[in-house]
């Protein structure tokens, strides 16, 4: 476990610093300091690892979701609050958001890897939530029934995750030429979004 925890180590930070498409299987297990054999004992393939690493994102970030949506009274707030909960994650774990909205280019491999598996059986259960919540929102009133519940529901979503992902890949000086704050921008936005849903 220990050897296994040692390569996922060295890769995150070689796809962080290198670029995931740009770091070889031979820089990682020089960085690890353990055999490529002893690698594949562990992983299939670079993508395989990948898919490691990004996993343990996934599930940070699902357990917070899933967290957040228990504090919520109503289907708006449910939907603020597990947007709140993906900008924490995003603030304290950066460079794992980044990573786990990165995929390979080489599709071939992601099938047989069994982490890639487990993040769509996650993503899938997430999507079983937001139908969930959907349902929840036809019932509780917090959500304004002219809408089209379903695609309100996930436009308080992805419209949230979507911002996210666009500012994790965009340079932070933009925030300075603006005179702004990435945060409080982020947490406007979010707000503005749930407020779109009364």
């Amino acid at each position: 476990i220990e050897k296994r925890a040692a390569f996922m180590k060295a890769a995150e930070k070689l796809f962080i610093e290198k670029g995931y498409e740009n770091t070889s299987i031979e820089d990682i297990v020089r960085a690890a300091g353990i055999t490529k054999r002893t690698l594949y004992q562990y992983f299939q393939n670079k993508e395989d690892l990948y898919y490691a690493i990004a996993l343990e994102g996934v599930k940070q970030l699902y357990s917070a979701s899933l967290a957040a949506l228990e504090q919520g009274k109503s289907t708006r707030e449910k939907i603020y609050l597990m947007n709140l909960a993906h900008l924490e994650f995003y603030k304290h774990n950066f460079n794992a958001f980044r990573i786990l909205n990165y995929t390979p280019a080489n599709k071939s491999n992601d099938e047989a890897s069994p982490h890639f598996q487990e993040i769509r059986r996650l993503d899938a259960e997430r999507m079983m939530i937001l139908a969930q919540i959907v349902n929840a929102g036809a019932a509780d009133g917090s959500i304004n029934p002219s809408l089209e519940m379903r695609k309100a529901v996930l436009f308080g979503v992805f419209s949230a995750f979507s911002m996210l992902y666009t500012f994790a890949f965009t340079d932070k000086s933009m925030w300075q030429a603006l005179q702004m704050d990435e945060e409080d921008f982020l947490r406007f936005s979010f707000e503005l979004f749930s407020k779109a849903l009364i």
